[in-house]
């Protein structure tokens, strides 16, 4: 895993900046902003901050369409001052860490970016490792300034970056070290995210029955909801690293799905019919494999009137690794409805 990837923080970028301009009274100095006194929660209490006054929480707007941001995996944070505009972006990485994390990270290479690192925190079963960026582009509409890489007591890792628009380019320093300030100030929430093999049932969103998941090792659940469906996504977390395995279980459910494989650019006509099964009944999963591109894709439409009237669930399970295919396969087959 590419910690500091380009095209990762150019998908970030096309959000990061998209938000209703926040008023002040009056334009405040990055001198009045520099006593961190606020605490506010990172991903859901995983992790605090203390922030200036003048800091303000506000998730990424969604499109109506899909579900709103998951406070679980990700927290925006604005604080501006006039023109010149600063953004927290903090997102879960799904990822594990190694004993030699700081060494590690040390090691990766980015083309595009080039960083002095060192640990900032390590007590209280935190350690927090800053990297701070020695190449800027001034002209991008995000300028990354700061990023901070967080393995929380339970193992897990997080990450925490910081920009700033064009117009607070010329303070990038003053930035810097006031967003260091920040993250000086970390400290461990109270939200532990069990990796443990286990049973879990959610509630299927306007319905009477739940999902329930038998999950290996190191699997994790992660609902979305807005106005008339839900969003089930069964994921997994892995060495920070050294493991590019993607894995993704993803079961809609609603009254309006769409396909996945036309959002990689594939035809109907490319799949073959599998044979499977999901809620123990039979089904032809539609399946996609394209050695070439490390692309393999099971899904199908499920019309599932049992549960509720109408109600359509569209199973999609996706790695780019065949036989870790498979795998989830067996996982997504294992899924029951219940009371």
């Amino acid at each position: 895993m590419n910690l500091f990837s380009a095209k990762s923080i150019v998908v970030l970028i096309c959000s990061i900046f998209t938000i209703n301009q926040t008023g002040f009274s009056q334009p405040v100095t990055i001198a009045d902003t520099t006593k961190p006194d606020k605490h506010i929660t990172i991903l859901n209490n995983k992790i605090f901050l203390n922030f200036p006054a003048a800091a303000v929480v506000s998730p990424r707007v969604a499109d109506i369409m899909a579900a709103d941001p998951n406070e679980n995996k990700e927290t925006r944070i604005i604080m501006e001052n006039g023109k010149m505009r600063m953004v927290f972006m903090a997102q879960e990485l799904f990822a594990l860490s190694g004993k030699t994390l700081f060494d590690d990270i040390a090691k990766e290479v980015e083309p595009d970016f080039d960083f002095t690192r060192k640990i900032l925190s390590d007590n209280d079963s935190l350690l927090a490792i800053l990297s701070t960026p020695t190449l800027f582009d001034s002209t991008a509409s995000a300028i990354l300034v700061n990023s901070l890489l967080i393995k929380s007591p339970d193992n897990t890792v997080s990450r925490i970056d910081v920009y700033i628009n064009p117009d607070a380019f010329s303070l990038k320093s003053e930035y810097a070290r006031l967003s260091e300030n920040i993250f000086k100030t970390i400290s461990k929430g109270s939200r532990r995210i069990n990796l443990e093999a286990k049973e879990e049932s959610y509630k299927i969103f306007g319905t009477n029955s739940k999902f329930l998941f038998k999950l290996p090792k190191n699997y994790f659940v992660s609902v979305d909801e807005k106005y008339d469906f839900g969003v089930f996504k069964l994921n997994k977390f892995k060495n920070l690293l050294t493991d590019t395995t993607y894995t993704s279980i993803t079961i809609y459910a609603g009254r309006h799905p769409s396909y996945f494989h036309k959002e990689y650019g594939y035809t109907e006509d490319k799949a073959v019919k599998a044979k499977g099964q999901f809620l123990q009944s039979p089904v032809d999963w539609l399946y996609f494999k394209d050695d070439a591109q490390n692309f393999y894709l099971k899904e199908q439409f499920i019309p599932s009137d049992a549960i509720e009237k109408g109600l359509i669930l569209h199973v999609a399970i996706l790695s780019n690794k065949k036989e870790v295919l498979e795998e989830l396969v067996k996982i997504a087959e294992g899924v029951k409805i219940v009371k």
